[in-house]
């Protein structure tokens, strides 16, 4: 017997390990890769910061999760889209900055206001 394994010979249900010299191999698996997600553009963090300070930020954010969409992959796994809800961002804080006569520009990622 194997000095690392343990054999308790009661059959209560309680878990029985044996060495790793008799265990088979299983086929590797690749894990999933897809479900990563690159970061967001600084343009874009920087728009959504600033929208979130704005009073009625709620509605931005209600909105913002409405536009992410998700499908199937030809695989069969899930891909989340980002694209439109960011362009919504995006082209948000701009004519929110016009609308209000904001001169400041944007701020960049990580700066509060």
């Amino acid at each position: 017997m194997n000095s690392t394994a343990r054999n308790d010979d009661r059959n209560d249900g309680r878990y029985t390990a044996i060495g790793p010299a008799q265990h088979t191999r299983t086929e590797y698996q690749p894990a999933h890769t897809r479900l990563m997600r690159a970061a967001p553009s600084p343009d874009v963090v920087a728009a959504a910061e600033y929208l979130l300070t704005q009073p009625d930020a709620y509605l931005y954010r209600r909105r913002y999760l409405d536009l992410i969409t998700q499908t199937s992959g030809p695989d069969g796994t899930r891909i989340t889209d980002y694209a439109a809800a960011e362009r919504y961002l995006l082209v948000t804080a701009t004519a929110h900055r016009r609308t209000h006569s904001e001169v400041r520009p944007l701020p960049a990622p990580g700066d509060f206001l």
